[in-house]
């Protein structure tokens, strides 16, 4: 697995397999391969811990990571035009489900989906009405009202965050001429604590059903990260965008983006991802809007 950042093309030649490296304990596992990053380590290692005293997510949000959650990061050094990279974290959302959806016992795998950009969440509850297509139920009362066009759906919830479990977060950064992808997954279900309090409410893959190892998840993890990753280098997000919006959170949802101090940047109907990754939003006025940052709150 060799690539480098930010320049044309693709990958060349057959992928070699992850390197993977097990540590029963570690500040991050992000930190671990920001030093292999600045040490100049080639691409391909995988570092997996048992416990983390110091984990992040996005935006550098507290992870609690006691042991019960598969903690990983990988070195990745892709060899495409930088304005592809945007796209990364999404097709590393959708492997990720894949390996997720795929373990014996899992119950209901369906249910998993991807809430924008990158985490995967469990719906709470079934909508009444149901609202969209794609996989998992839609946990929003739909509500009829008038347009030009018919009848749409005003989706309204108590708070976002009171709709879903989150199984699954992952982050991307750039760092020291490649990137650091950080996985975390709440695997078994007895020490796992709230991310931050107030913030998710988390769910396990042992609560779904899913008895086996930690080390199971994560080779699952790898192997579909392996194949995912080899495609969006040389086609970009493409080959991943049907996928993704089969299986996205928010498609239907009227959603308010708001910036990391709150502050509302734009508002309306997600009507699904562009080929840049960006959600998609319809606004009142019947205008489409693709927003590429940002946090998405039920309106």
């Amino acid at each position: 697995m060799s690539g480098c950042l930010g320049e044309d093309g693709g990958r060349s030649g057959a992928a070699s397999p992850f390197r993977l490296m097990t540590l029963d304990e570690t500040t991050s596992t992000n930190d671990e391969v920001k030093r292999a990053l600045e040490a100049g380590e080639p691409e391909g290692l995988a570092v997996l811990a048992r416990r983390q005293t110091g984990g992040y997510g996005r935006h550098g949000r507290t992870w609690a990571s006691p042991e019960g959650g598969m903690y990983l990061s990988l070195l990745l050094r892709p060899c495409v035009v930088p304005a592809r990279l945007p796209t990364l974290s999404l097709a590393v959302s959708v492997a990720v489900r894949r390996a997720l959806t795929s373990l014996d016992g899992l119950v209901h795998p369906d249910k998993v989906l991807i809430k924008w950009p990158n985490d995967l969440v469990v719906p709470l509850e079934a909508p009444s009405p149901q609202v969209g297509g794609g996989c998992g139920d839609r946990p929003f009362e739909a509500t009829p009202r008038a347009s030009r066009e018919g009848a749409r759906y005003t989706l309204s919830a108590p708070s976002l965050r009171s709709t879903y479990r989150k199984l699954c977060g992952i982050s991307l950064e750039a760092h020291a001429g490649g990137i650091c992808v950080g996985i975390g997954v709440n695997v078994q279900s007895s020490s796992l604590t709230r991310e931050v309090v107030g913030e998710n409410t988390l769910i396990s893959l042992s609560e779904r059903g899913y008895t086996d190892s930690i080390d199971k998840v994560a080779a699952a993890v790898l192997q579909a990260l392996e194949s995912v990753y080899v495609l969006w280098c040389t086609e970009g997000f493409m080959p991943f965008q049907q996928e993704y919006e089969s299986c996205s959170f928010l498609s239907g949802r009227f959603v308010g983006m708001v910036d990391q101090l709150g502050n509302l940047m734009a508002e309306g109907t997600v009507s699904g991802i562009d080929q840049q990754g960006r959600l998609v939003l319809e606004t009142s006025n019947g205008a489409f809007v693709p927003v590429s940052s940002g946090e998405a709150h039920v309106r």
